[in-house]
């Protein structure tokens, strides 16, 4: 009579049983099915995370390795490479002059036609190769000795006597700065003058007058003006050895400007520039003392003399002007201003001679469309000779207009672009 009870409350027993597993594989199961959807989501956490950074990492490299790949379509084209004695190339850097003159009628017709198809009133500086781009031996600062450095970076351009002169900076950072000089009748590479230091070596002018040539460097950490002497040059190039570097006779502290990079001579004055690629840029003058202690150098009564050597110098006066200014240049009644900043095409400014209170673009007369990257200007007997950085390694490719050789305008041709 009692045993039914007792199976039935066995039977309960084993059923409650059961239910106590069921629950505990559910719990388990919930439990593992939690840690694989966390791992799940983890997994997939982990993986936008990578497509985003594989993209960002696609965004930023992609675009050098466009420029990379067009500039192997370039190193296809490029001339047999020539080099001097001193190890300086000597060879166009990427076009034949055809290609050269092709690519400028094609994309600055104008331009073209202000050089090419109007009388020119002098041949120097007309189609000249910018040496050095391919390869230039200098002082090595890393290894401390002389080694070849491929990303010489032309700045600027002068004519002095019978001379031109292109000045380079090594964009790699490590090799000297140098001074290309060039027969200015023939355009022929004569030698290669390298300097102390790795300033980023910029506008150079000359005073035809005192004989001086001026460049704008830097020194102790601030802008400086740099010069030396025709005789010096004139030496240099006749006797120089490969190792030899170039001492400038003076080199004077700038306070006043936090980076000179534009320089010209015009009418016993050194224009100075400095370039700004974010706000406005400025221009300050100074005057060229004649006679003195100080003769044939910005020694007016703005110098202080400390130890009987020049210590800093403050301009005769300052102008601002457009930001991103690489050049200036003075002809007559007018004032030219070169603008340039990454690898859009570049402006011309040209200005009335009394606006140089206030360079500003609204008071400019003409504004004028030029290749990418021009860097210095300089007026010679009419013609506008100008020199762009388009050559160096670390900027050409085959999506602009490269400029290897030194290009002289028609300044007439230029005032009639209406």
């Amino acid at each position: 009579m009692f045993r039914k009870p007792k199976e039935q409350n066995h039977k309960n027993e084993k059923d409650n049983k059961n239910k106590d597993k069921k629950k505990q594989r559910k719990k388990v199961f919930k439990y593992k099915d939690k840690q694989r959807k966390s791992r799940l989501a983890g997994c997939l956490v982990k993986l936008i995370l990578l497509a985003l950074c594989l993209y960002g990492g696609y965004k930023a490299v992609y675009p050098y390795y466009q420029t990379w790949q067009r500039q192997q379509e370039l190193l296809k084209k490029r001339p047999a490479v020539k080099k001097a004695s001193d190890g300086t190339s000597t060879s166009a850097a990427w076009h034949s002059l055809k290609v050269f003159h092709q690519n400028l009628e094609k994309n600055y017709s104008f331009l073209y036609q202000a050089a090419y198809e109007t009388p020119s009133a002098t041949k120097v500086g007309r189609d000249f190769i910018v040496p050095g781009l391919v390869a230039t031996d200098s002082y090595d600062y890393q290894q401390k000795k002389l080694t070849t450095s491929r990303d010489m970076t032309p700045q600027g351009i002068a004519v002095v006597q019978n001379y031109l002169l292109i000045t380079a900076y090594d964009g790699g950072h490590r090799h000297a700065s140098v001074i290309y000089v060039l027969d200015k009748k023939t355009g022929k590479f004569l030698k290669t003058i390298r300097l102390s230091g790795k300033p980023h070596l910029g506008g150079i002018a000359y005073d035809s007058k005192g004989m001086q040539i001026w460049v704008t460097s830097s020194k102790d950490g601030q802008s400086a003006l740099a010069t030396f002497s025709l005789a010096k040059l004139i030496e240099y190039v006749a006797s120089a050895k490969k190792t030899d570097s170039l001492v400038y006779d003076q080199e004077i502290p700038i306070t006043k400007m936090a980076k000179a990079s534009a320089l010209c001579y015009y009418a016993d004055q050194l224009f100075v520039g400095y370039f700004n690629d974010e706000g406005r840029g400025k221009v300050s003058s100074y005057k060229i003392a004649r006679n003195g202690q100080y003769k044939n150098s910005i020694t007016t009564s703005e110098i202080s003399s400390v130890d009987e050597s020049i210590s800093w110098s403050d301009p005769d006066g300052s102008t601002s002007m457009n930001k991103q200014i690489q050049g200036i240049a003075i002809s007559g009644d007018k004032i030219f201003l070169s603008q340039s900043y990454g690898g859009g095409d570049s402006k011309l400014y040209i200005f009335p001679i009394t606006a140089i209170n206030n360079l500003d673009e609204k008071n400019a007369t003409q504004v004028v469309r030029f290749p990418p990257y021009l860097e210095q200007i300089t007026a010679y007997q009419g013609q506008l000779i100008c020199v762009f950085e388009s050559g160096s390694r670390q900027y050409a490719r085959d999506s602009i207009t490269v400029m290897d050789r030194t290009l002289s305008v028609n300044i007439s041709a230029l005032l009639n672009n209406n």
